[in-house]
């Protein structure tokens, strides 16, 4: 019998129609931003709010791998440099300490003097760095200089509609690194997207106990550790149990992936490109 509007053959298949369609209407829109990674602790996040996407970068610039770490792509770089999606529109760049697997001081003198409405957050030593370049005193007014002893109180800042907590906790390998301003950013992007990048930040207990009422306070939707902190019960106790994080995925992965890191069955990125949902 042919399907006419009148029977029920046509009629469950309209119902059946439109229920895909609805489907696929939530299946698109049952996340709220996403974090692209770049390479080694680079990562691209987006979120959307009720006026405009927020993105922003974390560790976009470096030059050195020591054989070890993964670069940005070229054609990323390229593509950042460009103002290229979905690099078009760069709010804040955050920066997690001035070691050269992560900072480039003269890559963000370029790009903030190529794109004067994006602004850069990190540690007084990069922001110290950048000062010293020709013509880097002319970006002083968008350079947000955070500096922070150890055990001290975290800073809590805005920048636009990004929220921000900072919050020094040493470099791995303390106490040996503990001059290295190793600053962990926990950023709002909209009431809906909220990120923490540790940088290279040392997996004892201790760094992060003295700071449990700000962890408390808000929860992380994702979080993006370095992978050495899936290597003990210690590293996983933090993520898991201290800083109020809903999921992580780890960076600073080397591009010979441990065997040690695969068996722990946890989230990691490895290769540029690579995208992750938040929710």
């Amino acid at each position: 019998m042919k399907a006419t509007e009148n029977t029920p053959l046509f009629q469950t298949s309209l119902i059946f129609f439109f229920a895909i369609i609805a489907c696929s209407k939530l299946a698109a829109h049952d996340f709220n931003g996403e974090a692209q990674y770049l390479g080694n602790a680079g990562i691209l996040v987006t979120a959307k709010t009720k006026a405009a996407k927020i993105n922003i970068l974390f560790d976009p610039f470096f030059h050195r791998h020591f054989n070890t770490y993964t670069l940005v792509p070229d054609k990323v770089r390229k593509a950042i440099f460009a103002g290229e999606k979905p690099f078009n529109k760069i709010d804040a760049i955050f920066v997690s300490h001035a070691h050269g697997d992560h900072f480039s001081s003269q890559d963000v003198l370029a790009y903030l003097t190529a794109f004067p409405k994006t602004k850069l957050v990190a540690p007084k030593q990069a922001v110290d760095k950048i000062l010293e370049l020709a013509g880097g005193d002319k970006l002083k007014s968008r350079l947000i200089s955070v500096e922070l002893a150890y055990k001290e109180k975290a800073k809590r800042f805005s920048v636009g509609e990004i929220n921000i907590d900072a919050v020094r906790i040493p470099h791995a390998g303390w106490p040996a690194r503990a001059n290295v301003e190793n600053i962990v950013f926990r950023v709002r992007l909209s009431n809906d997207v909220i990120v923490m990048h540790l940088g290279d930040a040392d997996p004892n207990r201790i760094h992060f106990q003295q700071h449990r009422k700000l962890w408390e306070d808000q929860k992380t939707d994702l979080a993006f550790p370095p992978y050495w902190f899936y290597f003990s019960e210690e590293g996983k106790d933090i993520l898991d149990m201290q800083i109020n994080a809903k999921n992580s995925v780890g960076i600073h992965v080397p591009t010979n992936i441990p065997k040690d890191l695969i068996k722990t069955s946890r989230d990691y990125f490895s290769n540029p490109g690579e995208v992750r949902q938040i929710k």
